[in-house]
């Protein structure tokens, strides 16, 4: 049926194409990403998964390992494995396969203690055998909700199923002369100086200049930064990720200063519009609450803009643990996930 050996430089783009094509699957899974998990400390696994009949590649997994200075590790598997989850046989053969390749990289290292591999597949529902032997993860590291808009429609479409106030703020931006426009990656501190500002304003953790400096460096083929301004003062900027069909809304940020100018509304249009006219088919705005009117939830503020644009809400399975070692799986989840 399949087996398993490692995706080598030269089935990259065979690997890649696999991905952008599979609707559980996304940047997660490229070489690029990969990279730059190399870069924040992360050892990575390419799986390939072969026919045996025909062995070509049909499907496989990056996997990420975390080590610890205390010996102790753990996998993930982000928006992956990359598997035939239309046809159930197919995917039952494939998933075994797979496994026995997880396994295995376990048993190269005997002496490493491996808590858990985590699998985090974008997609709204698999069959009931698929997480036998695993159990819910206390924590999705990808957004489990997202909001997407279909970017094949006209712009005049696209406005129309956006709510009111959405194509209000949009058109007041445009009055109140909000321009936008990409920016080189040399030019990433321009982002970040906005970023800061937004982290510190929404009292979270964000993340420092030297990780979007590797991001851009290791990320560059697949991304863009975009800034909205005013008389040349940046009051909104964002990361954008184009992997397949698919422009992601990465990371992003605004300005405490002019919030009346709407420039986020106008940021976005802009960015649609440009992925429209490349061909990408939607767009991802990265992660919603799951109840719009959930006054409590974090992201609260967020999701009430991201829904001013229309579009329909995802919602994903969210991430499975398989515990290899129960003991140590309690205290990483107690250290690091409580």
């Amino acid at each position: 049926m399949y087996y398993c050996s490692h995706i080598t430089k030269d089935l990259k783009e065979d690997f890649e194409n696999l991905a952008k094509k599979n609707t559980a699957s996304g940047f997660h899974q490229s070489f690029a990403w990969s990279k730059f998990k190399q870069a924040q400390g992360w050892d990575t696994y390419k799986i390939g998964l072969f026919s045996d009949k025909t062995k070509k590649l049909v499907g496989g997994c990056s996997v990420l390992e975390f080590c610890f200075s205390d010996g102790t590790s753990f996998l993930y598997i982000p928006e992956g494995p990359v598997l035939d989850y239309t046809d159930e046989d197919n995917l039952f053969w494939q998933w075994r396969a797979i496994e026995t390749a997880l396994h295995s990289i376990i048993a190269l290292d005997p002496e490493k203690k491996t808590t858990h591999l985590r699998m985090e597949p974008r997609i709204n529902a698999v069959p009931k055998w698929f997480f036998t032997g695993f159990i819910k993860a206390p924590l999705n590291l990808q957004p489990r909700y997202t909001q997407t808009l279909n970017i094949e429609m006209s712009e005049d479409e696209m406005l129309a199923q956006m709510k009111p106030k959405g194509r209000y703020n949009i058109r007041l931006a445009h009055k109140k002369g909000v321009t936008v426009r990409e920016i080189s990656f040399d030019k990433i501190s321009d982002f970040y100086n906005v970023y800061k500002t937004t982290f510190e304003r929404n009292k979270f953790e964000g993340k420092d200049l030297d990780f979007f400096h590797s991001y851009t460096k290791n990320c560059d083929e697949h991304s863009k930064v975009f800034v909205a301004e005013v008389d040349g003062k940046v009051l909104a900027s964002a990361i954008i990720i184009y992997f397949g069909d698919r422009a992601t809304y990465f990371y992003g940020a605004s300005s405490n200063e002019m919030r009346e100018y709407m420039a986020p509304y106008a940021l976005h249009w802009h960015i649609i519009k440009d992925a429209k006219n490349k061909g990408y088919k939607e767009y991802d705005f990265w992660g919603i609450a799951k109840d719009e009117n959930d006054t409590k939830h974090d992201w609260h503020g967020l999701t009430k803009f991201k829904k001013q644009f229309g579009g329909n809400q995802l919602n994903f399975v969210g991430a499975y643990d398989y515990v290899f070692q129960q003991d140590l799986y309690k205290a990483f989840i107690k250290k690091h996930e409580s």
